[in-house]
């Protein structure tokens, strides 16, 4: 029986949906309707499992899926902004602790970061400041936790994982530098 069978269930909380469509399972996690801590169950598993712990939704998969034309394309959320990769050290703090990491990827609206703290949570509002290096100047931003990728790694207080930020609030001078990184050409 194969994974992308119509025969998927999510369970929240006490109660089971489904069956779902393979693609349908994707879009609800592309739209952040199920996290990686969400449970889900088809035929071919034997118990429920957690989404990260499957290879069905892992981000590798999902890239394959990407760069071959199928059926699952449709599955996946069309980003409306330009996103660029950068490395940007980053210093911040979600009003309980502080913590350091950096900018992996970024565009006008959001990011993805890589958190040396598991602790942060979805949902939570951070202050971050992105540092300058010898070409851009420091600056401040506002966010809100919208994701949190889960990690297979055995976890300490300073371990890193990857959170994606939607943007609040952005100091004046840092929208003109993330500006600058997204029209910046792609590194080959």
């Amino acid at each position: 029986m194969s994974a992308t069978e119509n025969n998927w269930y999510v369970l929240m909380g006490d109660q089971k949906y489904g069956p779902y469509e393979y693609k349908s399972v994707i879009n609800m996690i592309q739209t952040n309707q199920l996290m990686d801590y969400n449970y889900v169950w088809a035929p071919h598993l034997g118990q429920w499992t957690q989404i990260h712990q499957l290879e069905e939704f892992s981000k590798d998969r999902f890239q394959i899926l990407l760069q071959k034309e199928s059926e699952l394309l449709s599955a996946f959320v069309k980003r409306e902004h330009a996103r660029q990769e950068v490395s940007v050290p980053l210093l911040g703090h979600n009003h309980q602790r502080f913590f350091d990491g950096t900018v992996v990827s970024i565009s006008e609206v959001g990011a993805l970061v890589m958190l040396n703290s598991p602790l942060i949570q979805v949902g939570d509002k951070l202050k971050i400041h992105l540092k300058s290096n010898d070409e851009t100047k420091a600056f401040n931003v506002e966010c809100e936790v919208i994701r949190k990728n889960f990690s297979k790694q055995r976890l300490n207080s300073k371990s890193g994982l990857y959170y994606a930020v939607r943007f609040h609030d952005i100091q004046p001078v840092g929208v003109q530098v993330i500006q600058n990184w997204i029209n910046a050409p792609k590194a080959a």
